[in-house]
């Protein structure tokens, strides 16, 4: 397949630009997926003056209500790409979680106003991926027209042609310096390029129940932030700027289609509530839960990241976040490469580093909270909640937990790039 020439409309120059080859390309930088991570990546990008174009086989940006937590590093990308004013207006600031048990109440309460030596953000904030999403993209629009979104046009295939890379999407092709792969957990160029990803999947699923009433008045104590551990079935209550969502283990002998049912998601919300008022659901879905990793973050001009390079399980709220990390970093290290500052070498050290993030802290870290609030042994069940209760009653410790837990220490282990202020 020969290399197409010229430019596709709306993005910029990319001829031997930075690396030293005289390709010309439609674009400098293929993004392969308009969720939050892809999005995340072209802003930052663009600001560099690099050229991006984002291919989108949705028709529309999703609106589905998915991952709804930033932690203070993310908020300060956030900063960085001059988006955090909007998100803090658009969300919901979290300044404490709790660890609770079902039968014996609350066990610990962190407050992340100890962190405010640490960072300017010293909260969880709580914003719909989707409204972030949006947010990232009428950014674009208003301040860098020159980015093309590809709506409707998802990539089919790829080949990495040794000094470029060329992209199918139905009958239109498409030639990119270097290709970035978030198109999410089934991505389509994982498979084109048939990396192997391996890991695990939990024998429970999770029920998501979005409600329209104060769960608050019918949980007292409960803050914005609470997970709850049982032997039977977890939970993690949360609020959002718009509902409450209460996310709950379902054992494997439960059908999908038997736990969005009226009956059982009755009875779980009476459990957890009595005998509540009618409550408003504005959604139940169920969704399996795996904890998975990519081989390599890079293959050739090719680099994974988000979903498509790490999965794992959503107690922590790391996921989305850890994406977005991914994006930053990569962007500072391709626009350095690009401009021809770095050494193409810097890519595999991303890659590298950012696996590492993933494997040894994100997925640790929330597998732990997984399996110990699920934990079924009534001795280890003790166990982790004398554990919570004394680090939340020691602040030197409580404080490193949150350092953990709002994804400070992990942004410094990995060496995540300077945010303005940082």
């Amino acid at each position: 397949m020969s290399t197409a020439r010229g430019r596709a409309s709306g993005t910029g120059s990319s001829t031997g630009s930075g690396s030293g080859s005289g390709t010309d390309t439609d674009t400098e930088v293929a993004v392969v997926g308009a969720g939050p991570v892809g999005l995340t990546a072209a802003l930052a990008l663009a600001r560099a003056g690099i050229g991006v174009t984002v291919f989108e086989s949705e028709p529309e940006l999703s609106t589905e209500w998915r991952a709804s937590t930033f932690h203070p590093p993310t908020v300060e990308i956030a900063r960085h790409l001059g988006i955090a004013d909007a998100m803090l207006a658009a969300g919901l600031i979290a300044p404490r979680y709790q660890v609770r048990d079902r039968t014996d109440g609350l066990i610990a309460e962190f407050d992340f106003g100890a962190l405010g030596d640490e960072t300017e953000y010293p909260f969880r904030l709580q914003l719909e991926q989707y409204k972030y999403t949006q947010i990232l993209r009428d950014t674009l629009a208003a301040e860098h027209p020159d980015v093309t979104i590809r709506m409707g046009r998802g990539i089919s295939d790829l080949r990495d042609a040794g000094d470029h890379v060329v992209l199918q999407s139905g009958p239109h092709r498409s030639t990119a310096r270097w290709a970035l792969a978030t198109d999410g957990a089934r991505s389509t160029v994982r498979k084109v390029l048939d990396c192997p990803f391996e890991g695990l999947t939990y024998e429970h699923r999770y029920l998501v129940l979005s409600i329209d009433y104060p769960i608050d008045t019918l949980l007292p104590g409960i803050c914005d932030v609470n997970y709850i551990s049982d032997p039977v079935e977890h939970l993690l209550v949360l609020r959002v700027p718009d509902v409450w969502r209460v996310v709950v283990s379902v054992p494997p002998e439960v059908s999908s289609e038997e736990a969005v049912s009226d009956s059982y998601v009755g009875q779980r919300l009476r459990t957890l509530l009595g005998d509540q008022p009618d409550l408003v659901l504005l959604e139940r879905k169920t969704y399996a839960v795996h904890q998975r990793v990519v081989d390599s973050f890079r293959h050739g001009r090719v680099l994974l990241l988000g979903d498509a390079a790490h999965i794992n399980s959503p107690m922590g709220g790391m996921g989305l976040n850890s994406g977005i990390h991914d994006a930053f970093d990569l962007s500072v290290q391709l626009t350095g490469h690009l401009r021809g500052e770095l050494d193409e070498s810097v890519l595999d050290l991303w890659a590298t580093r950012r696996r590492k993030a993933a494997v040894e802290t994100v997925q640790e870290i929330t597998h732990r909270t997984t399996t110990a609030l699920a934990e079924s042994d009534e001795h280890q069940r003790r166990r982790f909640q004398q554990q919570m209760s004394d680090i939340a009653a020691d602040p030197r410790r409580a404080k490193a937990w949150m350092m953990d837990a709002a994804m400070i220490s992990n942004a410094r282990a990995y060496d995540l790039p300077a945010r303005n202020g940082t």
